[in-house]
C-alpha cells in the first residue's frame, strides 16, 4: 500500500512539473502548482528544489546556479542583485507582491 501511495505522488509531483514548465512563475495556476510540489516533496522526503522567491522559477541544476544571472534579467527592478541574495540565501527574502503559504500543510 505504501508503494502505491508512493506511486501516485510520484505522479502527481510529475505533472505539477509539467503544469510549472507550461505555466508563468507569477500566475496564479503556477503557484498553486508550486505548493503541490513543495508539499509532494515533503511527503516524499525529497529535497526541496530551489526556486526563485520572486517569480516561482525553478533551478533545475544544482542549487542557486544561474540564480544571479535571471535576478539580474528579471527582478533587478526589484531589488539589486547584490542586496537581494543575502536574503535569498538565508531564506528570509520577500516577494514584493502580495503571496500566500508555499506549503499546504501549514
Amino acid at each position: 500500500m505504501i508503494n502505491e501511495m508512493k506511486a501516485e505522488l510520484e505522479l502527481i509531483l510529475h505533472y505539477t512539473r509539467q503544469i510549472l514548465e507550461i505555466q508563468d512563475g507569477a500566475t496564479e495556476v503556477a503557484e498553486q502548482a508550486q505548493k503541490i510540489e513543495r508539499s509532494v516533496r515533503k511527503l516524499l522526503g525529497q529535497s526541496e528544489p530551489k526556486v526563485c522567491p520572486e517569480c516561482g522559477y525553478l533551478f533545475r541544476r544544482n542549487g542557486w546556479d544561474g540564480i544571479d544571472s535571471h535576478w539580474r534579467a528579471k527582478h533587478e527592478s526589484v531589488m539589486p542583485y547584490a542586496e537581494a541574495w543575502p536574503l535569498i540565501k538565508a531564506g528570509t527574502y520577500r516577494r514584493a507582491r502580495k503571496t500566500h503559504s508555499t506549503d499546504l500543510f501549514q
